[in-house]
């Protein structure tokens, strides 16, 4: 059974309030409206001016598809092969819910339904409508049974959908043109669950051959090859990352779990040995400088009194101030 898909309003100050649908298209309680593209049940939230690239021109799904060849061929890779290896990577079940972000002609779709097992919503986001409108053309009849498919015209590093929607959220292929790749990352930590996955990867070449007449050849091919992989902007919420390179180690893979949590420590345990105290102690206890000599003496006398730096310098501040400072 196909599901009504669920978007939220991208203002700001709607806070990702529901929008609800009409003929024409979306609209939040607030007035603001986002229209339908053409002939079409896609809604649009953003896209890309005409021309404004290879991907925003007649005919870009074509022009997509023979670079894709040009790189299967080039690194003697099977697309099936790979495309299932990432996707596997998603550890999707029956039933769930995926973001597909910066999706393209859906060339991935057929290998997510497969997963899947014909059960399951996916939805499909790009910023480049000529892209899109050809996914639609392709995999919307696909839309039926226990598979509903969803397209929308976005921004991904502002998503249309509410805090922990998906299972799951993937990406291959075009991060590295995002205009804030950390934001395009934290916008599908946001819409994926806790313990949920993300799978993302674009051209990026293993930094040990970027300087190798390999690299400089990819490179001076095609610049995107080097990328560096993002490890920098993951968020805070990222758990058992990996990262792996593709296609003769040409294309990075970062995959990582979606955590609820601030990575879990006790910062308050003692150190042991002449210097003392703890992690707090030592991160938001730092006092000004004083005088070396003096610092040299305080440390000696720590020493000859058996007590730890930290132990012996907050005596002598305790003792230095009175009762109804502290």
């Amino acid at each position: 059974m196909t599901k009504t898909p669920s978007y939220c309003c991208t203002h700001l100050e709607c806070k990702r309030v529901p929008l609800a649908f009409s003929k024409e298209g979306l609209s939040c309680p607030h007035g603001h409206h986002f229209p339908l593209l053409p002939g079409t049940k896609v809604p649009v939230f953003a896209r890309q001016p005409e021309n404004a690239n290879e991907y925003a021109r007649k005919n870009a799904a074509e022009i997509h598809d023979n670079a894709l060849r040009w790189v299967f061929a080039t690194f003697k890779e099977e697309e099936t092969t790979l495309r299932k290896n990432l996707v596997t990577r998603l550890a999707l079940t029956p039933g769930m819910k995926i973001l597909v972000t910066g999706a393209g002609a859906g060339n991935d779709l057929p290998y997510l339904m497969d997963a899947l097992e014909g059960q399951g919503q996916i939805y499909l986001q790009d910023i480049a409508t000529e892209m899109l409108l050809a996914a639609v053309h392709r995999y919307e009849p696909e839309s039926k049974g226990g598979i509903s498919l969803h397209f929308s015209a976005s921004d991904a590093t502002h998503l249309p959908f509410v805090d922990s929607s998906f299972d799951a959220a993937y990406h291959f292929g075009g991060i590295n043109l995002f205009p804030d790749i950390q934001k395009g990352i934290a916008e599908m930590n946001r819409v994926v669950k806790a313990e949920g996955k993300i799978v993302f990867g674009d051209e990026g070449i293993a930094p040990w051959l970027k300087e190798t007449e390999y690299g400089r050849m990819l490179i001076r091919n095609n610049p995107l090859y080097a990328c560096d992989a993002p490890l920098r902007q993951l968020p805070d919420s990222a758990r058992n990352v990996k990262l792996s390179w593709e296609l003769s180690n040409c294309f990075y893979v970062i995959e990582f779990t979606v955590s609820p949590h601030q990575p879990a420590i006790d910062i308050d345990v003692p150190h042991l040995g002449s210097r003392g105290g703890s992690i707090r102690t030592r991160y938001f206890g730092q006092l000004e400088g004083v005088d070396p000599a003096l610092r040299d003496k305080v440390f000696n006398e720590a020493d000859r009194r058996g007590k730890s730096r930290v132990e012996y310098l907050e005596s002598l501040l305790r003792a230095g101030i009175s009762c109804e400072d502290l």
